[in-house]
């Protein structure tokens, strides 16, 4: 990985996002929480637009 002169080299991991648990759906934020259940992992992926919509809105508007 290329980094700046004068960073230490970084190791990034990625992880899946969603879980299904006992027929549920779920979806793992940066923040650490978990958000669900839904019913589906099509609601569930529907849900994370929703939740990283607004997260970016409060971004732009300082909220947060």
């Amino acid at each position: 990985m290329d980094v700046r002169s004068g960073e230490q080299e970084r190791h990034w991991f990625r992880s899946e996002r969603y879980s299904l648990v006992n027929g549920q759906w779920y979806f793992q934020t940066r923040e650490g929480t978990v958000e669900g259940p839904f019913d589906d992992v099509r609601e569930a992926e529907m849900e994370l637009l929703l939740y990283l919509r607004h997260a970016e809105d409060a971004l732009f508007q300082g909220v947060g």
